[in-house]
């Protein structure tokens, strides 16, 4: 029946956009819990709270947003300049059974439909508990989802006959969280729960039309259409189907009596129609009938595509990923593709250039893709392409001329964007059967490629155990962080008269777990995973408090030098941190040198080179860290405000053995003393380095050679016995 089918179609869409919905804002609320958590003061300082929800705050579907501790206090309220004065959630009837729920589930969980006095307004709350590693709750986010916005955007869409009326009911206590016909009557609609004698006689009905028990029903999700009649009379077409993740029921119910008066008046209309006319009613029959495929058609593709770039999404891949995989199946690849540095873009220029750019990445993917392929906008940055090609060689051919059309700067309102792109390859069946699979083998290749940025992988199962490994190291030092696992090693640097010029500060974890982790493994760890920024400010912070102590020990002032991230440099909040620790230390800022890499440079030059001169000005100074072995060009160096270049130790170790490192060194020193700068070497382990270096002109050096890297107290014990400048 054409009702019927009709109907289960609109059950269909709106489960789908329910699930999505209600997904999104949960993975929000994930994102935005772990941000206050990081924060240590959030319990203290609701302004900090404040900061971290304006992102979530600005959501037209987002009403109100607030924390609470687990006892039901208000901490933050974004409706009330006093938390304190809003009232407890576990005194108020229509909060309190929901919140005794979020403290008790690890999922979201939702409240009642409610009026809110403070806003005037009908929202939904959706609450979600964040704990401690023992799993004790710390404070419980809530977050109030404007009701008008949220559904009946989508119900002016497909609410296309006049009697049909959508409910989404919570199942475990039968309160509707949304009703199309709400509107007209809210108390009615949600201060009452949905009669239960007539959920159990919707059950009966289904047991007897289909066999399926309320437990197979929450089980295995169909959807089923049935014909009820309620007490008074009023018989409905009904459609029904359960979402297992949120525990809801999507309700799609028509009223009979009118599908059958609309069916006999729409036939009477067209046997006139035919009689008068055949031709007429059959442009007629076509024309409503095209109307309403459309109509269908236009609301899967609403469901299914990405609004900004046109691509089909995630949820597309997933509802026809049957079409690339079934029982013998043609073999095909699957390209896991991530664009490197894009975050820079919207940290830096907002979501606005970051969109533009998105856009333009979209156009070169369809340019590049062979006939015939998927172009997938899978999330954020990243995008997945489907394709016949399986041969190793040309998979990789192919990746790299994507790679190199990604790259190419993007112009945007006459500026112009460096990104990259890095790509992960799994192949159909041999990496998996599944679109699970496949993402998981080509997300493990990607992980690879994101090493060095810029290059493609193709999955191989020795990547795994290292992937493994690496989440278990990432796993440990998320842990490291909080337990202060982690300390800090100063290694002396030494002038070309014997005397101590100064010290570098080098970061150093021992796992009571993994036991002593070296940093070439758990740094580019941090950096892809993000932590590096909080890493980077435990260096700053114990860095000036351990070196300002042995200075006021000593009497005596000494360079301590501090390497810098990229991603640490490039957070807008760096130089604020910075300044504050040196405040707070009352650590001389002449005695403090940042080294940066090359590697920074790839990044806004725009953005990096006024900042650089900042810093400068204000007396500390800047080094550039393993100069020779990066991206730096000439006119770059003149450019920038550097008082030192590092001579990497690759170079120091051949500088005997290969002729080409000795005669960089010598190139390298020649550079830094025409543009004004000192010249250290790092990795002298023997004398006859130390002296060929000296001869070429070297002004510092550092390494085994004069001392391994020390502790505070061992470093007292060093300068106590050398010579201070």
């Amino acid at each position: 029946m054409k009702y019927q089918v009709s109907q289960e179609n609109i059950v269909e869409i709106m489960a789908n956009a329910t699930h999505s919905l209600f997904d999104t804002q949960e993975r929000l609320m994930d994102i935005l819990g772990a941000s206050i958590l990081e924060d240590r003061h959030y319990i203290y300082e609701t302004q900090s709270i404040e900061k971290h929800s304006q992102s979530l705050l600005q959501n037209p579907d987002v009403v109100a947003f607030g924390v609470t501790n687990p006892e039901g206090d208000f901490i933050f309220a974004s409706s009330h300049k006093d938390p304190k004065q809003v009232t407890n959630l576990m005194q108020q009837p229509e909060s309190r059974n929901s919140f005794i729920e979020a403290l008790s589930k690890n999922g979201m969980v939702f409240g009642r439909t409610y009026f809110s006095k403070p806003l005037q307004k009908w929202g939904m709350p959706i609450r979600k508990t964040i704990r401690d590693e023992q799993g004790n709750p710390l404070f419980v986010m809530t977050t109030l989802l404007r009701l008008t916005s949220t559904f009946d955007t989508l119900m002016s869409t497909i609410h296309h006959r006049q009697n049909l009326v959508v409910s989404v009911i919570r199942d475990y206590d039968l309160y509707q969280q949304y009703n199309s016909l709400g509107k007209d009557n809210y108390e009615k609609a949600y201060q009452s729960p949905f009669p239960k004698e007539v959920m159990e006689r919707v059950y009966t009905i289904i047991f007897d039309n289909y066999g399926l028990t309320p437990q197979e029903l929450r089980r295995d999700e169909p959807l089923v259409s049935f014909g009820y009649q309620h007490n008074d009379g009023v018989r409905y077409l009904a459609s029904l189907k359960y979402n297992k993740t949120y525990k809801l029921w999507i309700i799609v119910h028509t009223y009979l009596d009118t599908v059958i008066k609309d069916f006999f008046q729409s036939l009477m209309f067209y046997f006139a129609a035919f009689i008068g006319s055949g031709a007429l009613f059959f442009f007629l029959f076509r024309l409503i009938a095209n109307a309403e495929e459309k109509r269908r058609n236009d609301l899967i593709v609403q469901a299914t595509h990405d609004q900004l770039t046109g691509l089909p999404n995630r949820s597309y891949l997933h509802q026809n990923i049957f079409n690339w995989a079934y029982k013998n199946a043609p073999t095909f690849s699957l390209f896991y593709v991530d664009m490197d540095h894009f975050k820079n873009i919207n940290d830096s220029f907002g979501h606005q250039f970051g969109d533009y750019v998105l856009v333009e990445i979209t156009k070169r993917l369809r340019v590049m893709s062979p006939p015939d392929s998927l172009i997938i906008r899978y999330g954020g940055d990243e995008f997945v392409l489907i394709t016949r090609l399986h041969e190793r060689k040309e998979l990789l051919l192919f990746a790299s001329r994507l790679i190199d059309a990604l790259s190419r700067p993007y112009n945007v309102h006459e500026l112009h964007f460096n990104i990259g792109a890095s790509i992960g390859i799994s192949i159909y069946p041999d990496h998996g059967e599944s679109l699970d699979m496949l993402l998981r083998a080509s997300d493990i290749a990607l992980y690879e490629s994101k090493k060095i940025k810029n290059s493609a992988h193709i999955f191989a199962s020795s990547m795994q155990e290292g992937f493994l490994k690496n989440v278990k190291i990432e796993q440990e030092l998320r842990k490291a962080i909080n337990q202060n696992e982690l300390s800090m090693a100063y290694q002396p640097q030494i002038d070309i008269n014997g005397c101590v010029h100064g010290v570098e500060a080098l970061v150093r974890w021992n796992s009571p777990t993994l036991g002593y982790v070296p940093p070439n493994h758990f740094i580019p760890l941090a950096e892809a995973s993000g932590l590096m920024p909080k890493i980077g400010r435990f260096i700053i912070e114990t860095t000036c408090s351990e070196m300002r102590e042995l200075h006021l020990s000593l009497e005596h002032a000494f360079q301590v030098s501090i390497n810098i991230s990229v991603r640490q440099f490039m957070d807008p909040g760096f130089l604020e941190h910075l300044l504050s620790i040196i405040e707070n230390t009352q650590m001389h800022r002449l005695s403090i040198t940042l080294e940066v890499t090359e590697n920074l440079f790839i990044e806004d030059i725009h953005y990096i080179l006024p900042l650089l001169e900042q810093i400068r000005e204000m007396g500390i100074q800047i080094s550039m860290d393993d100069f020779g072995t990066g991206y730096s060009s000439l006119s770059m160096l003149r450019k920038l405000p550097i008082d030192e270049l590092k001579i990497d130790k690759s170079f120091v170790d051949e500088i005997f053995e290969d002729a080409a490192s000795a005669k960089m060194v010598q190139n390298i020193i020649a550079i830094g003393k025409n543009f004004g700068m000192h010249i250290l070497a790092e990795g002298v382990e023997t004398k006859e380095q130390k002296e060929i270096l000296t001869t070429f002109g070297c002004d510092r050096f550092q390494g085994f050679y004069f001392s391994k890297p020390l502790s505070k107290e061992a470093l007292f014990t060093f300068l106590k016995e050398k010579t201070l400048p």
